[in-house]
Protein backbone atom coordinates (compact mmCIF):
# COMPACT_ATOMS: atom_id res chain seq x y z
CA UNK A 1 0.00 0.00 0.00
CA UNK A 2 0.78 3.51 -0.64
CA UNK A 3 -0.76 6.86 0.95
CA UNK A 4 -2.19 7.53 -2.60
CA UNK A 5 -3.72 4.67 -2.26
CA UNK A 6 -5.21 5.41 1.33
CA UNK A 7 -6.37 8.51 -0.09
CA UNK A 8 -7.98 7.32 -3.11
CA UNK A 9 -9.81 4.63 -0.77
CA UNK A 10 -11.14 7.96 1.67
CA UNK A 11 -11.89 9.70 -1.71
CA UNK A 12 -13.64 6.48 -3.33
CA UNK A 13 -16.28 7.03 -0.30
CA UNK A 14 -16.88 10.58 -0.47
CA UNK A 15 -17.52 10.38 -3.93
CA UNK A 16 -19.80 7.65 -3.72
CA UNK A 17 -21.89 9.63 -0.65
CA UNK A 18 -21.42 12.75 -2.61
CA UNK A 19 -20.18 14.12 0.66
CA UNK A 20 -17.38 17.03 0.40
CA UNK A 21 -14.13 17.13 2.46
CA UNK A 22 -15.44 18.61 5.73
CA UNK A 23 -18.08 16.34 6.29
CA UNK A 24 -17.18 13.85 9.15
CA UNK A 25 -15.87 10.62 8.61
CA UNK A 26 -14.76 8.08 10.45
CA UNK A 27 -12.66 5.22 9.96
CA UNK A 28 -11.85 1.95 12.59
CA UNK A 29 -8.61 1.23 12.21
CA UNK A 30 -6.78 -1.99 13.21
CA UNK A 31 -3.96 -4.15 12.60
CA UNK A 32 -5.00 -7.17 10.38
CA UNK A 33 -4.03 -10.68 12.17
CA UNK A 34 -2.62 -13.16 9.58
CA UNK A 35 -4.85 -16.06 10.83
CA UNK A 36 -8.56 -18.18 9.80
CA UNK A 37 -11.43 -15.88 9.54
CA UNK A 38 -13.99 -18.21 11.85
CA UNK A 39 -17.61 -17.00 11.97
CA UNK A 40 -19.16 -18.09 15.44
CA UNK A 41 -23.49 -18.89 15.41
CA UNK A 42 -24.80 -18.82 18.67
CA UNK A 43 -28.51 -19.07 19.88
CA UNK A 44 -29.87 -18.33 23.11
CA UNK A 45 -26.08 -17.45 23.97
CA UNK A 46 -25.06 -20.97 23.62
CA UNK A 47 -22.04 -22.09 20.86
CA UNK A 48 -24.29 -23.57 18.17
CA UNK A 49 -21.87 -23.84 15.33
CA UNK A 50 -18.28 -22.83 14.45
CA UNK A 51 -17.15 -22.06 10.69
CA UNK A 52 -14.19 -21.35 8.10
CA UNK A 53 -15.09 -18.50 5.84
CA UNK A 54 -14.62 -20.87 3.02
CA UNK A 55 -15.45 -19.47 -0.16
CA UNK A 56 -17.21 -16.84 1.49
CA UNK A 57 -20.22 -18.59 0.41
CA UNK A 58 -19.84 -22.36 2.26
CA UNK A 59 -17.35 -23.02 4.63
CA UNK A 60 -16.39 -25.66 6.68
CA UNK A 61 -17.77 -26.72 10.62
CA UNK A 62 -15.38 -26.91 12.44
CA UNK A 63 -17.67 -26.56 15.87
CA UNK A 64 -15.69 -29.61 17.35
CA UNK A 65 -12.57 -28.26 17.53
CA UNK A 66 -13.13 -24.78 17.63
CA UNK A 67 -15.10 -25.42 21.03
CA UNK A 68 -11.70 -26.27 22.50
CA UNK A 69 -9.94 -22.96 21.88
CA UNK A 70 -9.99 -21.19 25.20
CA UNK A 71 -10.87 -17.68 24.12
CA UNK A 72 -14.23 -18.67 21.94
CA UNK A 73 -16.93 -18.84 25.16
CA UNK A 74 -19.57 -21.68 24.96
CA UNK A 75 -22.36 -19.55 26.52
CA UNK A 76 -21.98 -15.73 26.26
CA UNK A 77 -22.35 -13.55 29.11
CA UNK A 78 -24.70 -10.71 29.23
CA UNK A 79 -28.28 -10.00 30.12
CA UNK A 80 -29.72 -8.59 26.71
CA UNK A 81 -27.74 -11.28 24.43
CA UNK A 82 -30.05 -11.79 21.20
CA UNK A 83 -31.73 -15.26 20.27
CA UNK A 84 -29.42 -15.33 17.14
CA UNK A 85 -26.05 -13.77 16.74
CA UNK A 86 -23.11 -14.41 14.64
CA UNK A 87 -19.40 -13.28 15.47
CA UNK A 88 -16.89 -13.11 13.06
CA UNK A 89 -13.08 -12.84 13.86
CA UNK A 90 -9.73 -14.42 13.60
CA UNK A 91 -8.09 -17.81 14.75
CA UNK A 92 -4.19 -17.59 15.19
CA UNK A 93 -1.37 -18.92 16.77
CA UNK A 94 1.48 -16.84 18.71
CA UNK A 95 4.94 -17.17 17.66
CA UNK A 96 6.09 -19.13 21.02
CA UNK A 97 3.72 -21.49 20.68
CA UNK A 98 3.98 -21.89 16.58
CA UNK A 99 7.61 -22.27 17.73
CA UNK A 100 6.86 -24.83 20.46
CA UNK A 101 4.56 -26.76 17.86
CA UNK A 102 7.61 -27.17 15.40
CA UNK A 103 9.36 -28.11 17.78
CA UNK A 104 7.21 -31.18 19.17
CA UNK A 105 6.73 -32.04 15.31
CA UNK A 106 9.96 -32.05 14.42
CA UNK A 107 10.99 -34.16 17.74
CA UNK A 108 8.32 -36.57 16.49
CA UNK A 109 9.53 -36.97 12.95
CA UNK A 110 6.07 -35.19 11.84
CA UNK A 111 6.10 -32.42 9.36
CA UNK A 112 6.95 -28.87 10.44
CA UNK A 113 4.50 -25.85 9.60
CA UNK A 114 5.66 -22.82 7.44
CA UNK A 115 3.82 -20.20 9.19
CA UNK A 116 1.80 -19.92 12.35
CA UNK A 117 -1.69 -19.42 10.02
CA UNK A 118 -0.73 -22.82 8.37
CA UNK A 119 -0.41 -24.26 11.93
CA UNK A 120 -3.81 -22.21 13.21
CA UNK A 121 -5.46 -23.53 10.04
CA UNK A 122 -3.83 -27.26 10.16
CA UNK A 123 -4.85 -27.20 13.09
CA UNK A 124 -8.35 -26.87 13.24
CA UNK A 125 -8.58 -29.43 10.24
CA UNK A 126 -7.64 -32.28 12.20
CA UNK A 127 -10.08 -35.41 12.84
CA UNK A 128 -9.16 -35.09 16.71
CA UNK A 129 -9.95 -32.31 18.67
CA UNK A 130 -7.87 -33.15 21.20
CA UNK A 131 -4.75 -32.16 19.02
CA UNK A 132 -6.36 -28.88 18.36
CA UNK A 133 -6.84 -28.07 21.88
CA UNK A 134 -2.89 -29.03 22.28
CA UNK A 135 -2.10 -26.20 19.82
CA UNK A 136 -2.82 -23.04 22.05
CA UNK A 137 -5.01 -21.51 19.23
CA UNK A 138 -6.25 -17.86 20.11
CA UNK A 139 -9.42 -16.01 18.88
CA UNK A 140 -9.62 -12.09 18.51
CA UNK A 141 -13.45 -11.31 17.62
CA UNK A 142 -13.95 -8.28 15.55
CA UNK A 143 -17.52 -8.45 13.75
CA UNK A 144 -20.98 -8.63 15.88
CA UNK A 145 -24.33 -9.39 13.86
CA UNK A 146 -26.74 -8.04 13.78
CA UNK A 147 -24.83 -5.25 14.55
CA UNK A 148 -24.89 -1.83 16.79
CA UNK A 149 -24.52 1.62 15.45
CA UNK A 150 -20.78 1.68 14.85
CA UNK A 151 -18.04 -0.67 14.56
CA UNK A 152 -16.32 0.85 17.39
CA UNK A 153 -19.93 -0.20 19.33
CA UNK A 154 -19.35 -3.86 18.00
CA UNK A 155 -15.54 -4.10 19.77
CA UNK A 156 -17.10 -2.92 23.27
CA UNK A 157 -20.46 -5.14 23.31
CA UNK A 158 -18.14 -8.38 21.52
CA UNK A 159 -15.99 -7.75 24.94
CA UNK A 160 -19.07 -7.63 27.51
CA UNK A 161 -20.23 -10.77 25.65
CA UNK A 162 -17.00 -12.61 26.66
CA UNK A 163 -14.66 -12.08 23.80
CA UNK A 164 -11.36 -11.03 22.92
CA UNK A 165 -10.41 -8.26 20.88
CA UNK A 166 -7.19 -7.16 19.25
CA UNK A 167 -6.45 -4.32 21.95
CA UNK A 168 -4.71 -2.07 19.22
CA UNK A 169 -7.69 -0.70 17.38
CA UNK A 170 -8.30 3.01 17.02
CA UNK A 171 -10.69 5.45 15.83
CA UNK A 172 -9.21 7.61 12.92
CA UNK A 173 -11.11 10.71 11.83
CA UNK A 174 -9.15 11.74 9.26
CA UNK A 175 -6.91 10.61 6.76
CA UNK A 176 -3.78 11.37 8.56
CA UNK A 177 -4.54 9.95 11.05
CA UNK A 178 -5.55 6.72 8.87
CA UNK A 179 -1.78 7.08 7.31
CA UNK A 180 0.00 7.52 10.49
CA UNK A 181 -1.74 4.36 11.36
CA UNK A 182 -0.82 2.05 9.19
CA UNK A 183 2.86 3.45 8.95
CA UNK A 184 3.10 2.92 12.91
CA UNK A 185 1.68 -0.53 12.40
CA UNK A 186 4.41 -1.18 10.09
CA UNK A 187 7.72 -0.12 11.73
CA UNK A 188 5.76 -2.03 14.86
CA UNK A 189 4.88 -5.49 13.43
CA UNK A 190 7.93 -7.15 14.59
CA UNK A 191 7.30 -5.75 18.27
CA UNK A 192 3.49 -7.77 18.21
CA UNK A 193 3.47 -11.77 19.32
CA UNK A 194 1.80 -12.74 16.68
CA UNK A 195 1.83 -12.01 12.79
CA UNK A 196 0.14 -9.36 11.00
CA UNK A 197 0.21 -8.82 7.25
CA UNK A 198 -1.29 -5.22 7.36
CA UNK A 199 -4.00 -3.22 8.32
CA UNK A 200 -7.62 -3.00 8.34
CA UNK A 201 -9.98 -0.09 8.42
CA UNK A 202 -13.87 0.06 8.06
CA UNK A 203 -16.06 3.14 7.91
CA UNK A 204 -16.91 3.16 11.62
CA UNK A 205 -21.06 3.78 11.16
CA UNK A 206 -22.99 0.77 10.15
CA UNK A 207 -25.64 3.33 8.88
CA UNK A 208 -22.95 4.32 6.35
CA UNK A 209 -21.97 0.95 5.49
CA UNK A 210 -24.93 -0.13 4.45
CA UNK A 211 -25.31 3.16 2.35
CA UNK A 212 -22.03 2.31 0.80
CA UNK A 213 -23.10 -1.46 0.35
CA UNK A 214 -20.54 -4.04 -1.44
CA UNK A 215 -18.99 -4.50 -4.99
CA UNK A 216 -19.48 -7.55 -6.37
CA UNK A 217 -16.34 -9.04 -4.40
CA UNK A 218 -16.03 -6.93 -1.27
CA UNK A 219 -17.50 -4.07 0.85
CA UNK A 220 -17.12 -0.57 -0.15
CA UNK A 221 -16.44 0.61 3.44
CA UNK A 222 -13.76 -1.66 4.01
CA UNK A 223 -10.29 -1.95 3.12
CA UNK A 224 -6.49 -4.23 4.01
CA UNK A 225 -3.63 -2.36 3.15
CA UNK A 226 -1.26 -4.75 3.35
CA UNK A 227 2.27 -4.49 4.11
CA UNK A 228 5.27 -4.97 1.77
Amino acid sequence: FSDGEVHEFVGRIRRFLSWDEDTPLAFLAEPKIDGLAMSLRYENGDLLVGATRGDGAEGENVTANVRTVKDVPQHLKGKDVPDVLEVRGEIYMRHADFAALNERQLAAGDKVFANPRNAAAGSLRVLDPTITASRKLEYFAYFLIPPPPSQSKALHDLTSLGFKVNPQWKVCNDIENLVEFCKEWEQKRDDLPFEIDGVVAKVDSVDQQQRLGWTAKAPRWAIAFKFP
